[in-house]
């Protein structure tokens, strides 16, 4: 294979997922821009989410350096080959 090829074949979802842009200023999670500080809910939610959907969008590009090119083109020649 063509070194590029080769290179191609080895990158991760997530540099995919992120060459994109398909998420908002980087957060998958994003919401609720103004709430409002006269509602309990609304002037705590950030405080409480914040932290947990960063460690979950966090988690989830983590998996996503797992999996490369090749597994997805390796796994789509198996079911095709069926």
């Amino acid at each position: 294979l063509h070194p590029r090829v080769r290179r191609q074949r080895q990158m991760c979802i997530r540099d995919s997922y992120k060459a994109v842009e398909c998420v908002e200023n980087g957060e998958l999670f994003h919401f609720h821009e103004n709430p409002n500080p006269k509602c309990p809910v609304g002037r705590n939610i950030h405080t409480v989410l914040d932290n947990r959907l960063d460690k979950v969008q966090q988690a989830m590009e983590n998996e996503l350096k797992k999996i490369t090119l090749a597994d997805i083109e390796s796994d789509i020649q198996k079911l095709i080959q069926k």
